[in-house]
């Protein structure tokens, strides 16, 4: 049962981060604006502020967890389980996570050794510098109580966050006693030092000491605190470097605390006393980490700058604290080192907290170990080093909820909802179970609603602003509803075109990207807000009052969009396609591609028509397969990449395609049918939408830069002949074959010449591409060749 530790009388009443809109941090007022404020797990919100004042930037990334929540603990974890060793505190929360234990949020934690080796050559790297306890397991304990700071989780999940002492007493059957100076740490003067398994295998000290093992005796546990005892397991050594049998501790006696050490006989019980005071205050730590300084006391910023070195640098903190008697606990990360972010000092840190509603606080390890985890959200801020680092140890919020996939309420993503006048908003859902955990981040069939004054709701989930000011935005999901106030800017100050142009087709109406920016956020504006022309309409027309933009004929034109006395201009590139399939090199020159091959030699290319042929001499290799490399821009919005290929015998696997976005970065597309068959045509087909958005228009044009042919094995010295009878881009607006068109062989639409050449090559035998089958006989000869050419001299009936 929660108690309420100390009467804390707040020197300013909390601000929270929604109702601020400046802070005054230790004499300077920063503008401060919301960038993220939401529910991420069972009475757990994560907050994401921006503070800018001038030149100056800070991100404060930070959670506050309800303590009264029946789900919610704190908890402690070291890397690897161990005193020493690093991890990442994302790797930490996933391995220690179970149903039932899931560690959702995290904070890193103690300061730690960053180098060092033990006399046996074991790493200390990772070993928290101060005072740690993970469930009830003394990791180190220390009393440096002025040195380093502790905060606290007891066993009935009361919270501190002072410097605690740790003291101890060792007495033996005939009431002899030692003091217990640390466990797990270097040794204090004329005071035992007990080592459990939880450190480096051995003692490792700096000066011998009496050394005996010992493990609990039956009926007790080793304790943080209270009385307890141990069974001694072996005789006395003098020693600096004990070994430490697993599940055991070994007592190191130094000076005159060697003596009751070295008395023991195998079989002796000792009585251990362990305590942990504060002020005179006793407590009974299950959870303990370390840091320095403390920063903040019952609401007051402490001088703390005086207490740490670089306390007073502008460096990427991190802290955890309470408030309300522990009834709330806090994580805190500012990030530093940046442009976006500056760094705090210690005092800076403390005020932060203090306007958040933080009353106690302790600064914990900065620099790049400082990091906020969730996880569902993962990493909130950037750490300085660029990705996350591992650390030492970590600090936790558990629930112990029961696991449950199924939605029992939704929350907008975005905390405020805000758009300009004639902005679209299309909001995204966070879904949680019963338990109030974040299960789904984009929660999808949540239907629209909302006030007539302010806009309208399209095809139910987006939102135009036709209207301004406040009004209600409520969303729809089964039997749930959930209400928030939009709010409608009278004005756009500033409007966008997305893309300075784009490539587009006959066929295809498009919408033109608007956009504005509100705070940091781009939102997309209702074309139709803006008026438009065309610099040429005969090329390219648009709607003046819908933006809504076509082609018309091959060539280029300037589309310009005003609104308010405000223009853009967007360059459109119009490109129809004439045919179902179009090849992507016409008349193709084989000298502007360049080939290379593993398993085959001696190759011979040759250009036929829109395609080539390639001939080569087998030779061995580990990796067969051959590369053609160009860069060809694909004309238009092709639906499907395709290539014709005849294998003749050569062992063909797969063809891997080399394809870019407009601007993006190279895309491998992968066709590989269960058979190729030899010596006949084979298609091998990329659709476009199959790896890129196709929506959206900014991606085009795409950029071909290599076909790559995976092969299997040639017979060395053996002839090979693979035909590329197309290579072509398809365009599904324009069929196949126009109905009553008989003998458009190529598929262009008309009967030409061109269709005549082509059942030519036929009848020779040479590489072709279309259907030469014309009067449907089965066979390629002659007839086919008549029928076309009467076709073209308007005598077939």
């Amino acid at each position: 049962m929660k108690k309420i530790l100390t009467s804390i009388t707040l020197a300013l009443a909390a601000v929270t981060a929604s109702a601020s809109a400046t802070w005054d941090l230790m004499g300077t007022t920063y503008t401060v604006d919301t960038l993220f404020h939401n529910q991420v797990g069972p009475g757990t919100m994560q907050t994401s502020l921006w503070f800018h004042a001038g030149t100056s930037q800070l991100r404060v990334f930070y959670t506050e967890m309800d303590m009264t929540n029946q789900y919610l603990s704190l908890r402690g974890v070291c890397a690897k389980d161990m005193l020493a060793g690093n991890e990442r505190i994302s790797g930490m929360a996933e391995r220690k996570s179970a149903p039932g234990q899931r560690y959702f949020i995290g904070v890193n934690a103690d300061f730690f050794s960053t180098s060092g080796t033990t006399a046996r050559g074991v790493s200390i790297i990772g070993s928290p510098v101060g005072s740690t306890v993970v469930d009830g397991t003394i990791f180190r304990a220390r009393n440096n109580a002025t040195n380093y700071k502790n905060f606290v989780v007891d066993y009935d999940g009361n919270l501190y966050c002072n410097p605690f002492n740790f003291a101890g007493t060792v007495k033996d059957a005939a009431g002899n006693t030692a003091k217990v100076g640390s466990l797990n740490a270097p040794y204090t003067k004329n005071n035992i030092t007990i080592f459990n398994d939880r450190y480096y295998g051995s003692t490792s000290q700096s000066v011998t000491g009496t050394c005996v093992t010992a493990r609990v005796a039956e009926g007790y546990q080793f304790t943080t605190t209270g009385d307890f005892k141990l069974v001694v397991t072996g005789a006395p050594e003098e020693t600096a470097d004990a070994t430490i049998p697993d599940g055991e501790y070994v007592l190191f006696g130094h000076g005159t605390a060697a003596s009751l050490v070295a008395n023991l006989k195998v079989g002796d019980e000792v009585t251990v006393n362990l305590t942990w005071t504060y002020d005179g205050k006793s407590v009974n730590p299950y959870q303990i980490i370390s840091g320095n300084p403390k920063i903040l006391a019952d609401g007051v910023v402490l001088n703390s700058e005086a207490d740490r070195g670089d306390a007073n640098s502008q460096q990427p903190r991190a802290a955890v604290g309470y408030s309300h008697g522990g009834d709330k606990a806090y994580f805190f990360v500012v990030d530093g080192r940046s442009p976006l972010s500056a760094g705090v000092r210690t005092m800076v840190l403390a005020d932060i907290m203090r306007y958040a509603g933080v009353t106690d606080a302790m600064n914990v390890d900065g620099g790049g170990s400082a990091v906020l985890y969730t996880s569902t959200l993962g990493i909130r801020n950037k750490p300085s080093d660029g990705s996350e680092r591992a650390d030492g140890n970590g600090f936790y919020c558990v629930s112990s909820a029961p696991d449950d996939s199924i939605i029992a309420s939704i929350r907008f993503v975005d905390y405020k909802l805000n758009t300009p006048k004639y902005g679209l908003y299309t909001p995204k859902f966070y879904g949680y179970n019963q338990y109030g955990m974040l299960i789904d981040q984009d929660v999808q069939g949540v239907t629209l609603t909302c006030d007539e004054s302010v806009g309208v709701i399209k095809s139910d989930t987006t939102f135009f602003g036709t209207g301004e000011g406040k009004g209600l935005l409520t969303a729809h999901y089964g039997e749930v509803t959930l209400s928030e106030e939009i709010f409608v800017g009278a004005s756009v100050d500033d409007v966008k075109i997305k893309y300075d142009s784009i490539v587009t087709d006959g066929f295809r109406e498009y919408p033109i990207d608007v956009e504005s920016t509100v705070m940091e956020t781009v939102m997309p504006i209702d074309p139709s807000a803006l008026e438009w022309t065309s610099s040429d309409p005969a090329v390219v027309a648009v709607g003046a009052h819908t933006g809504v933009l076509k082609g018309v004929a091959d060539g280029e034109a300037l589309v310009v969009g005003t609104l308010n006395g405000r223009s853009d201009t967007i360059k459109v590139v119009v490109q129809k396609p004439t045919a179902h399939a179009m090849p992507i090199d016409p008349d193709l020159d084989i000298n502007t591609w360049k080939f290379s091959q593993a398993g085959g030699k001696d190759a011979v290319k040759t250009a036929v028509g829109d395609g080539f042929t390639y001939e080569y001499t087998g030779s061995s290799s580990r990796a067969p397969k051959l590369t053609m490399s160009k860069d060809i821009y694909l004309w238009s919005l092709p639906d499907t990449l395709r290539v014709r290929l005849n294998p003749g015998e050569a062992p063909v696997k797969s063809l891997v395609f080399g394809l870019r976005t407009n601007g993006g970065g190279i895309n491998y597309q992968t066709v590989a049918p269960e058979v190729v068959n030899p010596n006949v045509e084979n298609t091998f087909d990329v659709p476009m939408n199959s790896w890129m958005d196709t929506d959206d228009m900014g991606n085009f044009p795409v950029l071909l830069s290599s076909i790559q042919v995976g092969m299997g094995a040639s017979a060395t010295g053996q002839k090979y002949v693979m035909n590329f009878m197309g290579l072509e881009t398809i365009y599904n607006a324009i069929p196949l074959t126009p109905v009553g068109v008989k003998g458009d062989v190529n598929g262009d639409g008309v009967v030409d010449i061109n269709d005549a050449n082509i059942l030519i090559n036929a009848v020779l035998g040479k590489p072709y591409k279309g259907n030469a089958d014309v009067t449907g006989d089965g066979t390629i000869d002659i007839s086919d060749v008549n029928f076309v050419v009467n076709a073209i001299l308007g005598k077939n009936k």
